[in-house]
């Protein structure tokens, strides 16, 4: 059986998930068979050719590109902060795929440094969706004096949950498509997707349509940085994440926010350096001022770390 992975993505973003991809490439095991599917409304051809010529160096893998426009030209998704229409496009997964029974759906904005596979054959099938808790969380935790009062606002699908523990980020998900199908029509999620305009758009929407139906994934498969909030969390949910701190199996970044580069910048950038946009990765960040606002010592001694650490193995 092949292992579908889906990303949504528009063409800016494709660097990004080319890094994503390079990774997932890297550490998946070997003899098992794997198909990407991005889903989109924008890519351009030069874009999707280099991507595919990255995938072609991996007989493993195959690429499939599937332009939504058909599927949401009739739609105006609420959109907001840094977030784009095309989050929303994971929604359709279930419905204009229907022969696929289980899937898994990544944020362009990662580095896997697991075997995805080990991810896939996680079984979630009395769930309708797994993956790990939401780095919100702790905000259920914290108390209010304390509250970042404008994350309190944007999290109040979490905060008002019975089980706040079960409410999951979304840009790791295993998602139970046959499950999806059997509950909920594609007319039921679009109806409560736009039912009001939801603070963390399709991700509250998910959580809303799984309730309890969640299966729980270890943080390290969808481990954040940074996590500020994380000494608020009750000590099991701590221990977690300290030991997903310690042995990320996926690391999320976040591009558009200079400082969540420097944490595992090494991880990142070795990995970036192996895709046909390194270069333009590269001038984002120097654009951004990552490199030029007191940064480069810092990136040139991460840099630095990890072509150390691999003389050191090779002896």
């Amino acid at each position: 059986m092949n292992i579908p992975i889906f990303f949504a993505s528009n063409d800016n973003y494709i660097p990004y998930v080319s890094v994503m991809a390079q990774s997932i490439m890297e550490n998946a095991q070997k003899g098992r068979k794997y198909d990407f599917y991005i889903l989109h409304r924008d890519i351009k051809n030069e874009t999707m050719e280099k991507l595919q010529k990255q995938v072609n160096l991996f007989p493993d893998f195959s690429l499939n590109f599937v332009d939504m426009s058909p599927y949401v030209k009739d739609y105006d998704f609420f959109v907001s902060r840094h977030v784009t229409a095309e989050t929303y496009f994971r929604l359709f997964i279930p419905y204009i795929f229907p022969d696929l029974e289980k899937v898994i759906y990544l944020d362009g904005d990662m580095v896997c440094l697991a075997d995805i596979s080990q991810l896939f054959d996680i079984d979630i099938s009395d769930c309708l969706i797994g993956g790990a808790y939401d780095p919100a969380l702790h905000l259920h935790y914290t108390p209010k004096r304390k509250r970042n009062k404008k994350w309190a606002k944007i999290s109040e699908i979490l905060l008002n949950m019975e089980h706040p523990e079960k409410y999951i980020n979304a840009g790791m998900l295993l998602i139970n498509c046959k499950k999806f199908r059997e509950i909920y029509a594609l007319q039921d999620v679009l109806d409560k997707t736009f039912s009001r305009k939801w603070h963390i758009h399709d991700q509250d929407v998910i959580n809303v349509l799984a309730k309890d139906k969640t299966f729980h994934i270890h943080k390290s498969w969808n481990y954040f940085i940074p996590e500020e909030g994380a000494k608020y969390l009750p000590q099991n949910l701590l221990n977690e994440f300290l030991d997903a701190q310690k042995n990320p199996k996926i690391i999320h970044y976040k591009p558009y926010a200079e400082w969540y580069y420097i944490q595992y910048f090494d991880e990142f950038f070795k990995y970036a350096t192996r895709t046909p946009f390194a270069k333009e990765i590269v001038f984002r960040m120097n654009k951004n001022g990552i490199i030029d606002k007191g940064f480069k010592h810092k990136v040139c001694l991460t840099i630095s770390a990890f072509f150390i650490r691999k003389f050191k193995e090779r002896r």
